[in-house]
This record gives structure tokens, sequence and C-alpha cells, in this order.
């Protein structure tokens, strides 16, 4: 499942909730957060989910932190260039414009106060987290809502599929990583692997970094590179909340 979702000593995932434990939820921390993501390829070890995967569980564990519920991951991405990738699924930004704005509608007439749109998929934001926001204050929305990539915080790297996205999963869910996908004979040396290369040009076919854009994760990917960013990350989310 995952490192925070594996210890939860009560339910915050909303779509296992009942009512009853909603509203107590609300009761005690009007907060309802969003992990959005997509579908697309992160190399061979890695989940074609992980975006999504990542930005849900760093929220599992804000509300076990903190308090507030989790909306169910929204796998849709818009924007990346990734179209052309086995596996890679994006979107038109205008439909999810407008199914964010109605999300937000709903949820300050459910009661709550605060939302975070975190986004995985890092195009997520400018293509249509942003816009949504501002279609639902123009509307008259009163909520505090918050649109983030972890990689905005101060201390978090990001990159896509490489060190750093690698090594949140190798923390968060380390049963969906595959290291010893990234094991075989590569075509051709490419540089130091402490150096941000983009995998993705087709020069780089039959790389085992095929389709990855910054460090090498093979000898820099660790759980511990991924904690140290996953709980910087609850700690920037928790202080936005208590700064209301």
């Amino acid at each position: 499942m995952g490192v925070y979702s594996d210890r939860l000593a009560r339910e915050v995932r909303l779509e296992r909730m009942r009512p009853d434990q909603i509203d107590a939820a609300r009761r005690e921390r009007a907060a309802i957060y969003l992990p959005f993501g997509a579908l697309e390829w992160h190399g061979y070890h890695n989940p074609v989910g992980l975006d999504c995967l990542k930005a849900h569980e760093q929220l599992v564990g804000l509300a076990q932190r903190v308090g507030g519920v989790v909306y169910p991951p929204v796998y849709f991405g818009a924007g990346g260039g990734h179209t052309h990738w086995p596996h890679s699924y994006m979107v038109s930004a205008d439909a999810m414009v407008a199914i964010v704005t109605q999300l937000l509608h709903g949820f300050e007439r459910d009661g709550y106060t605060h939302a975070i749109l975190l986004s995985g998929h890092y195009p997520n934001r400018s293509q249509y987290l942003d816009a949504a926001i501002a279609a639902y204050q123009g509307a008259g929305g009163t909520m505090r809502v918050l649109a983030l990539l972890e990689s905005q915080v101060e201390g978090i790297a990001g990159d896509h599929a490489a060190q750093y996205e690698t090594s949140a999963m190798l923390y968060l869910d380390p049963s969906t990583v595959d290291m010893a996908q990234l094991e075989r004979p590569p075509r051709d040396d490419f540089g130091p692997p402490d150096q941000v290369i983009n995998y993705m040009g087709d020069e780089y076919a039959g790389h085992p970094c095929y389709g990855l854009l910054g460090i090498d994760p093979r000898p820099h990917a660790s759980a511990a590179v991924g904690r140290a960013a996953s709980e910087r990350l609850i700690d920037y989310l928790a202080a936005w909340l208590d700064a209301a």
C-alpha cells in the first residue's frame, strides 16, 4: 500500500470512509487534499502511475499528521509532451479546468475551508490547476486553496523518473519499483551519472535510463533521499494549513 497508508491509526482516504467518519474528520480539520498526476512512462523500473501514487501517499502522510481527508488520486495529466510514449495518456486541459472548478465548489458546499492540490505531474499546475482556482475564486469561492508542485518547495528537487522521483517511490511504496530493470547493459556510455541528462531522445533507445530526465537513479536513488523530500514537503504543507 504505502509507507503512510500502512500505518494509519484512523482512515483518512475519502473513498474508504463512511459519512460519520468524514464528518468527524471535517470537524477536526476542515481540509481536503487532492493528489494529481498522469499515467505515463517513468522508465523501465517505475510504475506508470508514479506521479499520482507519490502525491497521494504524501498527502496521506499529511492527513495522518495534522488531520484532514485525502481525495482519491486524479490520474489525468495534461501537457508534458509524453503522448507518443507507451502507456502514456494525456487529456484536455480545458476539461480538467471545468472538473476541478466544480470539485472546489462542491468541497466548499460540504463545509471545507482549505484545499491542497498537489500534482506529481508537474505540467498540471500551469495547464489546469491554477486556472481552475482562478475560475473558482472568480465565481465567489472562499476556501483557501493551494496548488503546488513538490519541486516548488525550497530544498526539494524535481525530475522525471530519475534520482528524485525514483527515490520518492523507494521510500513511499518500494514494492512498485524494480531497480533490477536498470541493470540491462547500456547501449553506450552517455556521461557521468551525477549530471542531469535528458534521456528522452531517440539516441538513448536501448539505454537502461531511456525516458528519464535527471540524474541517473542507479547509483543515486535511495529511500533516504525520498524520505527527506517527503518529510520536508509535509512540513511545508502543515505550516501552510496552520498559517490560515
